[in-house]
């Protein structure tokens, strides 16, 4: 099997979206625990659909983190020799 130009970088490019995604979802777990941004200045907490600002901030970082994730292998697995269904002109 004769390796494309891209093989190295594709693969490296998966890799940094993997350890980013795996350190996101670190800080998000160890976020709870740490002082600072979401914490009351004045005693109230803001909260956003009852929850607290700094739950729904870690949420909406994981999600688009793992939504990254997920396009980048459904991209890396795609086909390589024959051009997708979805192209808007047909190569006959």
């Amino acid at each position: 099997m004769e390796r494309t130009p891209a093989y190295w970088p594709t693969r490296i490019m998966l890799a940094v979206g993997i350890v980013a995604t795996a350190a996101v979802l670190a800080l998000a777990w160890m976020a709870p625990g740490l002082p600072g941004l979401g914490d009351p200045m004045f005693g109230v907490p803001a909260t956003v659909l009852g929850l607290p600002v700094r739950v729904v901030g870690d949420a909406a970082a994981v999600a688009a983190s793992l939504v990254g994730l997920v396009w980048m292998v459904r991209v890396f697995r795609g086909p390589r020799e024959r051009p997708t269904r979805w192209r808007y002109r047909d190569r006959r």
